[in-house]
């Protein structure tokens, strides 16, 4: 009986450890949405209604999702507190810190920092779209990653638990 709890344990083990692995996957195709997501509202909020960046930065906060509202949200203390520190500091600070996206979905936020908040309509609105562009890609090879490396995890889990299964009984 005590064998066969075990057993069962271990397999449920085993299943969830692969289950997480995949919702790792996913978790990063979803942040790399959220923020694409977050940068088009972005985009549409500074060439329609011009909206200064902290008040626009407060804004977003609360109509995105993760790690973007965050994103968001972290971005418009630091705009309150640019006497302290310039707000591409921050910036690179607040893109290094989303550890829900790959080095390179981070890498592509950082030119952000220095374009943001300037009164070149055009120059930022170019460099959201080069951010934008960069995301979707890195979203692209996430669902390519995921797609694969997701039935992978599947596999090697159930496989692995039932190997232990039987192992133990």
């Amino acid at each position: 009986m005590i064998r066969a709890l075990g057993a069962a344990l271990v397999a449920f083990g085993a299943l969830w450890a692969g289950w997480r692995a995949v919702e790792e996957l996913r978790g990063r195709v979803r942040a790399a949405e959220a923020v694409i997501d977050g940068l088009e509202l972005l985009e549409q909020e500074l060439w329609e209604r011009g909206t200064a960046l902290p008040e626009l930065m407060e804004d977003l906060s609360s109509r995105t999702r993760e790690p973007a509202s965050a994103l968001f949200s972290r971005c418009a203390r630091a705009c309150r507190e640019l006497d302290r520190a310039p707000f591409g500091d921050s910036w690179r600070r607040l893109t290094a810190e989303l550890a829900e996206l790959s080095p390179e979905g981070r890498a592509a936020l950082l030119p952000l920092g220095e374009v943001l908040g300037r009164y070149e309509a055009d120059g930022q609105r170019a460099a959201l779209k080069r951010a934008e562009e960069a995301l979707e890609r890195e979203r692209e090879r996430a669902e390519k990653e995921r797609d694969r490396m997701g039935r992978v995890y599947q596999t090697l889990s159930l496989a692995g638990g039932a190997f232990l299964v039987i192992l133990l009984l």
